[in-house]
């Protein structure tokens, strides 16, 4: 199919008024006069039309799961989350056990965690599973605890004066129950999260996605790369586990995504230089030593492939760093740091040397960050430091932009205008850098620049075509969707 475009295009980072001629899913040529060939024409002349989004980190499984279980974003009481669990023992009898997610200790009234007991007078013959928001905590039932950890106490339980658990679970235990979930999902269930996962994404404006997946022991993202041709849109997988060989074997180029160096801020589990300022008895958590860290990125380095970790806290990406500076010499790879949210010169001056990627959520602070939010709860006056756009890119650090969905919505307009708006007026950045986050920089980020994030001649047809530009704000109007020409959304 051969057709034109008309409207406002975003190419050589401004908007021009002009024509994109489509042919076999490429953008063929590119006019800005009305003299162009007889072709069909789809007419979005009062619309600005960009490459389609790229979201360099979400969590697909989690993003659909959020579609099929409950989301407790909403909630705003202790009393608000048992009757959303109500329901669900009632409505949700087929699934094996039941999760929700979305569980914001910062917006309870009561200020503390349900209880196990609790939730026993609910839910007490089935795995009950609630994950705080940033997914680092979970609270379990008394027959979740039983089932998971067989009466076995582990390190992150959070236990009261009797040295009884409270279902509370932070660090290893935290992670166990994650494992737990995603290995005992039906197969089904999990096509069935991909699916709705990309339904959201599309509707979002997003083309293509780095998709977070995976556990040990778990096989989603062996059933993700299955199905990759039945999605509308580009997923790059990220498999979440630590076997490289694996990971060869089935044919990947990249190994990571969330492998944990620390945990969150929220949770207390981020690992700092200097103790959290509203619970100072904790810095935090280191999940590798360095030796165990050193072992894992060379050899994976080794074998070529691309490498993301999550760091959040200083610490961490202080390990990070320092284990990359005893073997990388050159970032060919184009190895990744993903959140990398608490920053100083001296770390923003060794990423740079070593030419890493830095993968940020500038969604964080327009949730997170800024006066009396939880940046400044935990970090005090180190707010200054969270998540320092403009100062990365002042030293040419590559920033590649996503949601890191379900924990913030995979909405790219939303951290387009956090990035602009940043609560730090000295860490803003401008529309194009904020654009090019979500568009030429992720492309980058995995490798596809060569055809994908501008709008350019001979590059895939994936546009997003908007009502207005997400300056002031990011309620705004997506039009349509294009995927290799074709269109995947659109609204009157």
């Amino acid at each position: 199919m051969e057709y034109l475009i008309k409207g406002k295009i975003y190419i050589n980072n401004n908007f021009q008024k002009g024509y994109l001629l489509i042919k076999e899913g490429k953008i063929s040529e590119i006019f800005f006069s009305k003299e162009n060939p007889n072709y069909p024409l789809i007419n979005y002349e009062n619309y600005y039309i960009l490459p389609g989004f790229i979201d360099s980190h979400i969590h697909f499984l989690e993003l659909g799961l959020l579609n099929i279980f409950p989301d407790l974003s909403s909630i705003s009481s202790l009393n608000d989350l048992f009757d959303v669990v109500a329901d669900a023992q009632r409505n949700l009898s087929y699934f094996p056990f039941l999760i929700f997610f979305n569980f914001d200790l910062e917006k309870i009234k009561e200020k503390r965690y349900p209880q196990r007991k609790e939730l026993d007078k609910i839910v007490d013959k089935k795995v009950l599973i609630i994950l705080q928001i940033d997914g680092h905590t979970t609270i379990l039932n008394t027959y979740g605890l039983k089932k998971i950890f067989n009466q076995n106490i582990i390190s992150g339980m959070e236990l009261n004066r009797y040295k009884e658990p409270t279902g509370i679970l932070r660090g290893e235990a935290n992670e166990r129950v994650h494992k737990y979930y995603k290995k005992n999902l039906p197969d089904d269930i999990k096509i069935l999260a991909f699916k709705e996962a990309e339904k959201n994404v599309i509707q979002n404006g997003i083309t293509t996605l780095c998709a977070m997946v995976g556990e040990e022991e778990d096989n989603s993202y062996e059933i993700l790369l299955d199905n990759l041709s039945s999605f509308k849109i580009e997923i790059i997988i990220f498999p979440q586990i630590k076997d490289i060989n694996k990971v060869k074997n089935l044919g990947f180029k990249r190994i990571g995504g969330c492998i944990l160096i620390d945990g969150s801020l929220s949770s207390y589990t981020a690992a700092l230089y200097e103790p959290y300022e509203d619970n100072p008895h904790t810095s935090g958590i280191l999940y590798f030593t360095d030796e165990e860290l050193y072992n894992f990125l060379r050899k994976a380095d080794n074998e070529g492939l691309q490498i993301a970790v999550h760091a959040i806290g200083d610490k961490a990406i202080g390990q990070v760093i320092k284990v990359y500076e005893k073997f990388l010499k050159e970032n060919s790879l184009r190895h990744r740091i993903e959140h990398c949210e608490v920053l100083n010169q001296e770390l923003i001056e060794k990423i740079k040397k070593l030419n890493l990627v830095v993968s940020c959520q500038p969604a964080f602070e327009y949730y997170w960050g800024g006066k009396g939010k939880l940046y400044e709860k935990r970090l005090g006056k180190r707010i200054e430091f969270t998540n320092p756009y403009r100062s990365l890119l002042n030293e040419n650090i590559i920033l590649v932009g996503g949601s890191d969905a379900p924990i913030t919505p995979p909405n790219p307009l939303l951290g387009i205008y956090s990035a602009l708006n940043h609560p730090n007026e000295r860490e803003r950045i401008s529309l194009k850098e904020a654009i090019d986050l979500f568009t030429k920089n992720s492309a980058y980020g995995v490798f596809l620049e060569e055809r994908k994030g501008e709008i350019k001649k001979g590059y895939d047809a994936d546009l997003v075509v908007l009502e207005r530009l997400p300056a002031n704000d990011y309620d705004i109007k997506i039009k349509a969707v294009f995927k290799k020409g074709e269109i995947i959304w659109q609204v009157d």
